[in-house]
């Protein structure tokens, strides 16, 4: 199967709930080799900013998803004052739609869309 996993939930700001659950469906297709892309979207951009710190309580669960990781949205993460946490990480930030990550790229490779 081919997924796309597009996280837009805002950990800093919501419950943590569907980003935890986001990045374990990640993982769970990866375990069951699937081909499987997660995307950061949105306020999703400030999560990724706040998992990739170890001291994160979702950095294990990060650990798990992070080989499936396409990359964050460039114009997102600007707007959400986290691009420069995330190129200094050297994540991909994605700028494939006039600035943002092209979702419509995601269907045209054949995946399925899932977004939390």
């Amino acid at each position: 199967m081919k997924i796309a996993v597009v996280i837009y939930s805002n950990i800093t700001t919501e419950a943590k709930s569907r980003a935890y659950r986001a990045m374990g469906f990640a993982a769970e297709c990866l375990d069951a080799a699937d081909d499987v892309a997660v995307v950061f979207d949105g306020g999703g951009t400030a999560t990724l900013a706040a998992v990739i710190d170890p001291a994160s309580d979702l950095h294990r669960m990060w650990t798990r998803a992070a080989p499936a990781l396409r990359g964050a949205c460039d114009y997102c993460a600007r707007s959400y004052g986290v691009r420069e946490p995330l190129a200094a990480a050297g994540l991909p930030l994605l700028a494939d739609d006039r600035g943002h990550a092209s979702l419509r790229a995601l269907l045209t490779e054949g995946r399925q869309i899932v977004t939390f």
